[in-house]
């Protein structure tokens, strides 16, 4: 550790000897002559002689002390071990790092806690020495992290990067950043050695405690290490105002959304703060415009939920947006949903038995629930479903079609098992329908292959006999949970109870499996199967969707059960539509969309091109700039000639503005580590040049020690007493501090 600036002019402290050496040159030899006189003026000496024999040695320790701290004042001491730092005329590598997450947005008077932070860091680049190097580095999810890697001796380079800083919408790590510090103090050559490490944040909790123990050991490893290196300075702006309100949710209530069926949405608002909010005002706007308001009364520390209801008349792409009256951290108040509306859903029905009698066909019974009559006729129906045999599956383009019903099928090849795993990649659902005619052994090898086909249940053997019919099994829909039961929820008219099935196979789930049982048996063994597998939907149905192993296709309960599966299949189709700030929106395209020209419109209004990428039979669309909430429309080009829109939402971890103070900083990150502390605006500045001030350079005090010493020393070469009696203050004051510090 070096204690001096300048260490070579401690060899001035060499000049201490000084007054010693002169001391010691005016002490002559003599001769002793004895004459009368001379025994009365020994007599008289020997009186006084110690006294000033005394005073004499006092005044040639001062003479020596004197230019001892001369010279240490010269050498310009500084201890950084004891939180003293260089003084400010010495040239310094400063890094300053500015927070920015979105909770940095937060309007204290008439500017945000970012633009605070901005001009702070300008503050200590304009205050700041000749010869002083900068790095500038920003904590946030996306990057760059580093915005200056390179030390930087040009003020107005700097001051021009930090202007030019936007606030993004994301959270952000700090340990990465410490990191990233770490090299940067290891840096020597062509910078100097006085380091500087200053962090300009609001020191929230929820972005600045580490999660776990370990991570938590980590930082302050590294926090430790940075101090043994560089002086820390906090900058806490986060002092002023803790009470936010957030939008922490915006979801639909159904799975799957149909035009013009009702449709509810459920909004979250939570209040982070200690003060009640009440009456708040919160907004339902579709497509920008204002569907219905709500007053909440948010009680501190919960959270409150309200319900719209909405009925698309139209198909397409729309946006739906919860707004809750403005705060301080207006970011949050906002959330968006994307509800794509599709006028009709293509269904491909796979036949895989065929029969001479009228409604023989495995799919017979299914392409009429799917669609009673004729589009002509005025149907309803949003389903527009085709069937085809078996044998003709592989001569389909499936990206015409939302899901796939794979009726009866009895053997499936390997080539078929490829066309349905790139269907369901680019979104597709299959349903899975068995019967008579399923080669188990063929499905469970082909489609299953031990918990990693497409197939997401082992198929085992069959339980009833359909041509006896000596034994009966019902639906148990367990506690109506399930999308496709929660309708027959205080329904028993439906019949869904009442439903005969004669034989069913038994279907096994694998350990730990992400499919979940929509609908069971009596007996136990689950009837229907549901979950989402490779980005699309796949259903197993245990029976038949015909009316060969039992009655339901007959019953009240077959239309509407079949068209939630159908629903519900179709509804990865459209992807996934709702992201986080920093998550890449991505997209599974058709493999026809090779080439497609892509351009995206944030939520600010400006255009991006992008690319996709391609991979044997699909194509993939992404984007990864997605730093700010909203909607971000996605323009396809031809052949796809499609415009889909995506919402971007913030993190709402971060809603919660309780920051760390001082103490719970020294106690929980930075335990055992010297650290400046500052809560203004105004970084620790001192001298017109600008350099940050000394807190903990001694050459001034010792020069002003060397002053006093010297006007000390002239009064005790005076009259000796009077310089004595000036020494005594100062030594008072020095022992009752010893003292008082134990």
């Amino acid at each position: 550790m070096e204690f001096f600036l300048s260490p070579w002019m401690l060899w001035g402290a060499a000049l201490g000897a000084a007054p010693i050496i002169i001391h010691l040159l005016n002490k002559r030899k003599f001769r002793e002559s004895e004459w009368a006189a001379m025994r009365f003026l020994i007599q008289a000496v020997q009186k006084k002689s110690r006294r000033i024999r005394l005073e004499q040695l006092l005044l040639m320790a001062i003479r020596a002390l004197i230019m001892i701290l001369l010279a240490l004042a010269l050498a310009e001491p500084h201890f950084r071990s004891l939180g003293l730092t260089f003084p400010a005329d010495a040239p310094t590598h400063r890094i300053v790092v500015i927070d920015s997450t979105f909770s940095m947005g937060f309007q204290q008077g008439n500017q945000s806690r970012f633009h605070q932070a901005q001009e702070v860091a300008r503050q200590i680049i304009d205050q700041s020495g000749q010869g002083d190097a900068f790095n500038l580095l920003r904590v946030a999810e996306a990057a760059p992290q580093v915005i200056v890697a390179t030390p930087s001796f040009r003020k107005e380079d700097l001051v021009e990067e930090i202007s030019m800083l936007e606030l993004p919408h994301g959270r952000g790590d700090v340990a990465p950043i410490l990191e990233s510090i770490k090299d940067l103090l290891e840096e020597r050559s062509g910078v100097p050695e006085r380091k500087e490490v200053y962090f300009i944040s609001d020191f929230q909790s929820a972005g600045w405690l580490p999660r776990s123990n370990s991570q938590l050991t980590e930082f302050r490893n590294l926090m430790k290490q940075l101090g043994q290196d560089a002086q820390l300075v906090m900058i806490d702006l986060g002092k002023q105002g803790q009470e936010n309100t957030a939008v922490t949710s915006l979801r639909t209530l159904q799975s799957h959304v149909a035009m013009g069926r009702p449709v509810q949405f459920e909004a979250t608002v939570q209040n982070f703060g200690r003060i009640p909010q009440d009456s708040r005002l919160l907004e339902f706007l579709v497509d920008n415009k204002l569907q219905a308001t709500r007053r909440v009364n948010l009680v501190p520390g919960t959270a409150a939920s309200e319900i719209f209801t909405h009925t698309f008349s139209a198909g397409g792409e729309h946006r739906v947006e919860v707004r809750l009256q403005g705060d301080a951290l207006d970011v949050d108040n906002r959330r968006w949903l994307s509800v794509p509306v599709r006028e009709r859903l293509n269904v491909l029905c796979v036949n895989g038995s065929r029969s001479g009698r009228e409604m023989g066909n495995a799919t017979d019974f299914l392409a009429l629930a799917l669609q009673p009559s004729e589009p002509s006729t005025g149907s309803t129906s949003p389903f527009s479903p085709r069937v085809i045999g078996s044998g003709d599956l592989v001569g389909q383009d499936l990206q015409d079609y939302d899901c796939i019903f794979m009726c009866n099928v009895a053997l499936v090849t390997p080539a078929e098992a490829k066309l349905l795993e790139s269907f369901l990649k680019s979104g597709g659902g299959v349903v899975w329908s068995l019967g008579d005619r399923v080669d188990v052994e063929n499905y469970n090898a082909t489609l299953y292959r031990d918990g990693k086909g497409i197939l997401p249940v082992k198929i085992g053997p069959r339980r009833g006999n359909a041509a006896e019919r000596s034994e009966a099994f019902y639906f148990d829909p367990g506690d109506y949970t399930h999308p496709i039961v929660a309708d027959f929820q205080g329904n028993p008219q439906a019949g869904l109870g009442n439903t005969l099935t004669y034989e069913y196979y038994q279907l096994t789930l694998p350990p730990r499996s992400p499919f979940r049982v929509a609908l069971r048996f009596d007996t136990g063994d689950p009837a229907i199967i549901d979950g989402t597998i490779d980005g699309g939907r796949a259903l197993v149905v245990a029976t038949s969707l015909d009316d060969s192993w039992g009655n339901w296709a007959l019953w009240p309960s077959y239309l509407p059960m079949i068209r939630e599966m159908a629903q519900l299949a179709c509804s990865g189709r459209t992807g996934q539509r709702d992201f986080s700030v920093g998550q890449p929106i991505e997209r599974v395209l058709p493999a026809r969309a090779f080439d497609v020209d892509i351009t995206v419109v944030r939520p600010g209004g400006g255009t991006t091109p992008a690319r996709i990428t391609q991979s044997e039979s699909i194509s993939e669309f992404q984007f990864a700039d997605t730093q700010t909430s909203g909607i971000y429309e996605v323009n396809f080009g031809p052949p796809l000639s499609d415009t889909e829109l995506f919402a971007v939402n913030v993190d709402t971890a971060e809603s919660n503005l309780t920051s760390l103070s001082r103490d719970e900083l020294a106690a929980e990150l930075l335990p055992g580590i010297d650290f400046d502390y500052q809560t203004d605006l105004e970084p620790n500045t001192t001298n017109e040049t600008g350099a940050v001030a000394e807190r903990g350079g001694l050459s001034r005090g010792l020069l002003y020690a060397v002053l006093f010493l010297v006007f000390v020393e002239l009064l005790m070469a005076w009259q000796f007493r009077y310089g004595l009696w000036l020494l005594f203050p100062p030594l008072a004051v020095i022992a009752a501090y010893k003292y008082w510090r134990g």
